[in-house]
């Protein structure tokens, strides 16, 4: 029955009339003729079953609104395993990294080349820079150096300046020089220009934590921003909030009580734990805090059953991180823990847990 639900899913996503990209089941030379026909180009996804951000493009980025309103506009887009049926093409436009994506025009030009995963709205922009003459290195650079500041300056210059060196490093890296472009623009805004929708890029790309000073901006004058934009606002404080909570949750970022104690408040005031989705995370990061792992432990073995998947899936795969100690009666069982509860495990975190057992149980070297 589950699958037959999921089968009937995956089609309706199908359908050309929702919102995600619509990747149409046609060949090569269909979707060139395709293009012609709409006066599009064609986009091409090359991909392969192993490859994790291929898979994380098709999940979280082609599916939203946004970008599948833009490509369907401009593209007529396929999909290509660069190892079956689609070898032929990759071999003849040289892909060797995946994702890598492929603008052609309806002449087989190539106009753009992508190579890796991307955020959406950091896609469509690096996607619109690079269709665009005046859109050129050259052009932005000498804009920027000119003096200019406008919003579509800044948004373009810094996508350029972090699609260059994505391109270098061969993945997407925070660079410090990219947030401060955007960062000394954002200073010198007054606070009308900062509730702008012209500078919503700043907050939905540039901003990595909820004391950055634009999160303290959007949390201040949450309810000033106008309606379509205070929507966005808040799924970005959303995403800022679940990543710290998660950070602590799982022992990735180092807990400082003073944000904790702030970013806590502002979850609950604000809304965004009126389901109690946090409350588990929540009692699991204040125990850990207090630093006695026995009763951490004991909370553990208690409550890990009443953590949904991700937070269960969250704990376990950092959980020698947590149980930081030379206690050798801990760790063993701290080990004991995680070995109750890897039968019921996927097999992705069977794979880190065995990592987390290791060190654990003194097998690390």
């Amino acid at each position: 029955m589950k699958k037959q639900i999921l089968t009937a899913l995956a089609a309706l996503l199908a359908l050309p009339g929702l919102a995600q990209t619509n990747f149409r089941s046609i060949t090569f030379d269909e979707a060139l003729a395709a293009a012609k026909a709409e006066n599009k180009m064609v986009f091409i996804d090359f991909y392969t079953d192993w490859c994790g951000p291929c898979k994380a493009m098709a999940r979280d980025v082609f599916p939203q609104k946004a970008v599948g309103d833009y490509m369907n506009e401009k593209f007529v887009c396929i999909k290509l395993n660069a190892e079956k049926e689609g070898k032929e093409f990759a071999d003849l436009y040289k892909v060797e990294y995946f994702p890598t994506f492929i603008v052609l025009d309806t002449d087989k030009k190539v106009i753009v080349t992508k190579i890796g995963f991307e955020e959406g709205q950091s896609f469509i922009d690096d996607l619109n820079r690079k269709l665009d003459p005046e859109m050129s290195p050259e052009k932005l650079k000498a804009r920027y150096d000119s003096g200019e500041r406008t919003p579509d300056l800044i948004s373009a210059y810094a996508s350029l300046k972090m699609a260059e060196l994505r391109e270098k490093v061969g993945k997407t890296i925070k660079s410090k020089e990219v947030f401060k472009i955007v960062y000394d623009y954002y200073k010198d805004l007054s606070d009308a220009d900062r509730l702008s929708p012209k500078n919503l890029f700043v907050y939905q790309q540039y901003v990595e934590s909820p004391t950055d000073e634009p999160a303290r901006f959007m949390v201040a004058h949450r309810d000033e921003f106008d309606a379509n934009t205070r929507v966005e606002i808040d799924k970005v404080l959303s995403k800022l909030y679940q990543a710290q909570v998660y950070g602590y949750f799982s022992g990735t970022k180092p807990y400082d009580a003073a944000t904790y104690e702030l970013i806590k408040n502002e979850i609950n005031t604000l809304g965004f734990n009126a389901d109690k989705k946090y409350d588990n995370c929540f009692r699991f990061i204040e125990c850990h805090a207090k630093g006695d792992l026995n009763a951490y432990l004991d909370l553990c073995e208690k409550e890990y059953p009443s953590l949904d998947e991700r937070q269960q899936s969250s704990l376990v795969v950092h959980f020698a991180g947590l149980i930081k100690t030379d206690d050798a009666a801990i760790r063993q069982r701290a080990a004991k823990f995680l070995r109750s509860h890897v039968a019921e495990m996927s097999a992705g975190n069977m794979f880190f847990v065995a990592d987390q057992l290791m060190d654990l149980e003194g097998q690390k070297h």
